[in-house]
């Protein structure tokens, strides 16, 4: 039986192709995030190659992310930290 999860080639591929159509809003953003989300959450992603697909992607939601896989609000040392992660990210342009 084959492995029915989406390699991280198949999905950084369906990314670029979906953001080189001119989609890439902050609406298309938030469902890829929570795409890989979902699969990060069901082990069916490493957090490595998440956070590499997640790299392509406009910076939007990226506290309530953060939260969510918390199970918990963020603290405020930890709104800086995310914020600090972002900053040294590359910003995406957003079409």
């Amino acid at each position: 039986m084959t492995d029915p999860s989406p390699t991280e080639q198949e999905l950084r591929r369906r990314i670029l192709v979906q953001l080189n159509w001119g989609t890439s809003t902050d609406t298309i953003a938030l469902l890829w995030h929570g795409y890989l989300a979902a699969l990060k959450e069901c082990k069916l992603l490493e957090a490595s190659v998440h956070d590499r697909l997640s790299s392509l992607l406009p910076r939007v939601g990226a506290r309530e992310q953060s939260q969510m896989f918390s199970r918990q609000p963020l603290t405020p040392e930890q709104r800086l930290e995310v914020d600090e992660f972002l900053n040294r990210r590359p910003r995406k342009p957003v079409a």
